[in-house]
């Protein structure tokens, strides 16, 4: 076997055994290579991903979504005017409803959990929050490069609030944390009504990562779709 035939069986070797897991920084300089884009974050936090995006790419605007009034200052100190910040959580619809503030935010949902992980589970607080919706706040037709969602339960109400900017095609990548049965209580919808809905809006599914397992079940992962 020649030299060259034999690092080109090394290298598709290696290849296959890392191809259970994806690089997202790579993904997205595929995607976007050296655009500047506009980006919606659903469900901010502390801005970690927003700090990756600006570490790795280029924004043109970036649009932040927080439900947690504590997150939301600390974010506006953070980052100034150069990032607009919404104190409220998105859904389908306009109203007051529970929110359950958990010890750590990033867990904080409309919906308890449950028998998941104890470190995680215990609940700092029950406040009402107003909910807003996606098409509502984003009612022209701005594009919007990359949005994500992270909303622990809430996800397929939140992609239902932004049908019409869906179908106009006016979002090119979404990023979803699709959360599965056996991560909160009282969740009407499950996963297969995401992948259905995206896909009548001719969203294709064409990523996954960060797959999070209890018991040797998924708990949750993130899904990337593309417009077709």
């Amino acid at each position: 076997m020649s030299l060259l035939k034999y690092y080109q069986k090394l290298d598709d070797a290696v290849a296959y055994l890392l191809s259970s897991t994806i690089s997202e920084k790579k993904l997205l300089k595929q995607f976007f290579n050296n655009k500047e884009i506009t980006f919606v974050d659903i469900g901010t936090n502390v801005g970690n991903y927003l700090d990756f995006l600006q570490k790795n790419f280029k924004i043109k605007k970036a649009y932040c979504f927080e439900p947690i009034t504590e997150l939301c200052d600390s974010l506006q100190k953070k980052y100034g005017n150069n990032i607009k910040i919404f104190n409220c959580a998105l859904s389908n619809n306009k109203k007051k409803r529970k929110f359950y503030i958990y010890e750590i935010p990033s867990q904080s949902s409309f919906y308890k959990q449950k028998e998941t992980y104890s470190s995680i589970q215990k609940v700092k607080k029950t406040i009402n929050i107003k909910t807003d919706f996606f098409d509502r706040i984003f009612n022209s037709n701005l594009k919007i490069d990359f949005c994500k969602i992270d909303a622990q339960g809430e996800d397929f109400q939140i992609l239902k609030g932004m049908s019409k900017n869906l179908k106009r095609g006016n979002i090119k990548l979404l990023k979803v944390e699709i959360c599965f049965p056996g991560m909160h209580k009282n969740v009407v919808n499950s996963y297969l009504d995401i992948l259905n809905y995206l896909n009548k809006l001719n969203y294709q599914l064409f990523s996954i990562s960060k797959i999070k397992y209890k018991n040797n079940s998924i708990l949750f992962l993130d899904a990337f779709f593309k417009k077709n």
